[in-house]
């Protein structure tokens, strides 16, 4: 029995990963926040999500505020719920967060966004 030559297997794994070609991944890009509770918001995303583990998105008044649970509500809507009041505050998204992810693979950008005050 003869030994196979690597140049034909070139010919037959057309279709596998090439790492020179750059992977298209798409950002979150966040369409809306609200609030449903004092310590509770829902953020709607512009293409599907899914939640991987607990955001590190801090928010209240000082910024100390971090996140307890992530509930995906939806395809594109994320129900996160705080360890303490953060309406009306400001919610700091920091660079690379794993936490929420598109299908894809990108991240939520990085910033500052704001959360409203809950009627």
């Amino acid at each position: 029995m003869t030994a196979r030559s690597s140049t034909r297997a070139s010919g037959r794994n057309r279709r596998t990963f090439d790492p020179s070609v750059p992977k298209i991944i798409t950002p979150a890009v966040i369409s809306g926040i609200t609030a449903e509770a004092a310590d509770t918001i829902r953020i709607s995303f512009g293409n599907s999500m899914l939640p991987n583990k607990t955001p590190g998105f801090t928010a209240g008044s000082g910024g100390g505020e971090t996140v307890t649970s992530a509930t995906q509500i939806s395809d594109t809507v994320v129900e996160l719920v705080f360890t303490g009041d953060v309406q009306g505050s400001n919610m700091v998204v920091p660079e690379g967060d794993p936490g929420i992810r598109t299908a894809a693979g990108g991240f939520v950008p990085a910033g500052t966004y704001a959360v409203p005050a809950f009627p």
